[in-house]
């Protein structure tokens, strides 16, 4: 399958993923998104405890709670996910994998400072990637602001600002980039929401190769983001 390049601009990385490999001489495969315990390096229960997190409830979906973090997030059922820790990476370094990229995407995004990534592969090849961070000490207003002006000096198109009601804020725009295969050119559609909680922002990224991808993935990240209490 393809394999585009890294997007710097706004703090993204970007690398595309394949499914779980199985065989009997290997360890085993990893669960598309492990229902025990959170997510690799959570190990214990056999459901993950979301807390007092809000589990949403959105058909073709999979809750992911980090109480320990602050927060939880619903995940496309059949994708892959993992908290960006070293102890979470660690254990993915042990599964085997059937495509190594999306252990590589993850190292990746946790350079990046980011606290989660997720993503998933269509039929055609298409990735579609969640990754969520935080910043603390800041504002919407103030992180929205600089990411408008790194997305538009990395000559994004269609750049466009929602706000809400609620004092979140999204900004949608494309990105076309040569893929690190072929060079061919691949249209990315990126998406940032960002959320205040007192004073830190959190920032969940969404990224696909699919306009109509980005569309259902964003409804799932708008309304399956919770916070703690």
């Amino acid at each position: 399958m393809r394999v585009r390049s890294a997007l710097l601009a706004a703090g993204l990385a970007a690398a595309a993923l394949a499914g779980c490999g199985d065989d009997d001489d290997s360890p085993p495969a990893a669960d598309p998104l492990p229902e025990q315990s959170e997510l690799p390096g959570h190990g214990g229960t056999e459901e993950a405890d979301p807390g007092d997190l809000d589990v949403p409830e959105i058909a073709g979906t999979t809750f992911a709670p980090f109480p320990s973090l602050g927060f939880g997030i619903a995940v496309p059922q059949g994708w892959n996910a993992t908290r960006l820790d070293d102890e979470a990476l660690a254990e993915l370094e042990d599964v085997r994998l059937a495509e190594p990229f999306f252990l590589d995407a993850a190292r990746n995004v946790a350079s990046t400072g980011a606290l989660f990534y997720a993503a998933g592969v269509d039929d055609q090849g298409r990735v579609a990637e969640i990754k969520v961070d935080v910043a603390e000490g800041t504002s919407v207003e103030d992180v929205r602001a600089a990411a408008e002006a790194e997305v538009l000096a990395a000559g994004a198109a269609d750049v466009n600002v929602v706000e809400a009601d609620d004092g979140r804020a999204r900004i949608d725009f494309r990105l076309a980039q040569p893929s690190a295969e072929d060079g061919e050119t691949i249209d990315s559609y990126v998406s940032r929401l960002l959320v205040p909680d007192d004073d830190r922002v959190w920032s969940i990224v969404v990224t696909s190769e699919d306009a109509e991808t980005q569309t259902a993935v964003l409804a799932v990240v708008d309304a399956g983001f919770v916070l703690a209490d």
